[in-house]
């Protein structure tokens, strides 16, 4: 006899809906479809990092060759061999910021401008790199760069050196500029682009070098960039007039005043304007 489904009987009451959840519980369910994703859109990795030295003899091509298409051979050379070659490099540079110096001086003419300006112009950018270079020193060793003085010395000597080799190729824009234009504040400012635009492809080789060299955040390298920046773009006008006008009485230099840069455009232009036609200007 069957026992009925009372509470008594310790057997609880089936539902007709409990019973089709169950069925649906045990049904199989569908696979879930994984995500697929488009690989070939994606970057390839990039290639590991090789190094690459001067190849050949150190001759004066050679090395000033690498230095242009493969700058970085030539930190590693200055790295890890030894007897590097400075000379081809400080004879570049020394050349390079001459004649840019030159020009710069010839826009009045034949005046002793033309053999003070690059004198000043070498000497203000060796001495800025000079004053410089500690910092960027210490500025690598907080960035993680475990590399010998002499290291980064070249990194900063080879920045310097394509800075002046692209000055020459923008000299013909300079030259043309000094013997057909007659606005001071122009030439001036045309002058400073060209340097800014010059100064910040060879930065871009210094940080460049960090990365080489292991250098995760490169965070200290760009501040120390924008310091010597600021640097260079002071020098002229500690060291004015780099310009100069046809006066030939004007002093070599004018120390006795001090000027921030940006207070001494500020007067060049306003005087530009008011008197067009003069040319005894301090720049």
């Amino acid at each position: 006899m069957e026992t009925p489904n009372t509470p008594e009987s310790g057997n609880k009451p089936t539902h007709p809906e409990h019973e089709h959840t169950r069925e649906q519980w045990l049904e199989p369910r569908p696979a879930q479809r994984t995500p697929s994703y488009d690989y070939s859109s994606q970057k390839p990795p990039e290639p590991p990092y090789e190094k690459s030295f001067i190849e050949g003899e150190q001759t004066f091509s050679n090395i000033i060759s690498h230095l242009l298409k493969k700058p970085l051979s030539v930190i590693h050379t200055i790295d890890e061999k030894e007897n590097f070659r400075w000379l081809p490099i400080f004879i570049t540079t020394l050349i390079a910021l001459t004649l840019f110096g030159f020009i710069i001086g010839s826009f009045n003419g034949v005046t002793e401008q033309m053999w003070a300006a690059p004198v000043k112009i070498v000497g203000g950018i060796l001495f800025s790199s000079i004053i410089c270079i500690p910092s960027l020193y210490i500025f690598c060793c907080i960035g993680g760069l475990d590399l010998k003085f002499s290291t980064i010395f070249g990194i900063q000597v080879c920045t310097i050196a394509i800075t002046s080799i692209l000055l020459i190729g923008f000299s013909p824009v300079i030259w043309l500029f000094s013997s057909s234009s007659n606005s001071i504040s122009f030439f001036g400012f045309l002058a400073l682009l060209i340097w800014i635009i010059c100064l910040f492809m060879g930065l871009k080789f210094l940080t460049k070098s960090g990365k080489a060299f292991g250098m995760k955040h490169t965070k200290h390298l760009y501040l120390w960039a924008g310091i010597f920046t600021l640097v260079t773009l002071q020098m002229p006008t500690t060291l004015r007039p780099i310009i100069g006008s046809k006066d030939t009485k004007e002093p070599f230099l004018q120390l006795d005043e001090k000027k921030f840069f940006l207070q001494h455009w500020g007067e060049e232009m306003d005087t530009d304007i008011n008197e067009p036609e003069s040319n005894s200007y301090d720049r």
